[in-house]
């Protein structure tokens, strides 16, 4: 059974992960909302953690294509 905490652990895996990628790329928030089809606004909320968001697979896809990740790669707990 997952529980909140086990998923806000999970979101907090992905949530820097995302930061990480997105930094690596030289992007600002701005630059990741418009590569994913999504609003800054959203970008910020995922990366601040101050709001858990469920996020659907749509979402997901979205953001490891324009990151050129794999899904997988952002809820890695170790980055490589």
């Amino acid at each position: 059974m997952i529980t909140n905490k086990d998923a806000r652990i999970e979101y907090d895996v992905f949530r820097n992960n995302l930061k990480y990628y997105r930094k690596q790329l030289h992007w600002s928030q701005e630059d990741l909302a418009e590569q994913s089809d999504l609003s800054t606004s959203y970008i910020k909320q995922i990366e601040s953690g101050k709001e858990f968001k469920n996020i659907s697979l749509t979402t997901l896809l979205k953001l490891s294509k324009a990151l050129g990740v794999s899904i997988n790669t952002l809820f890695q707990k170790e980055k490589k």
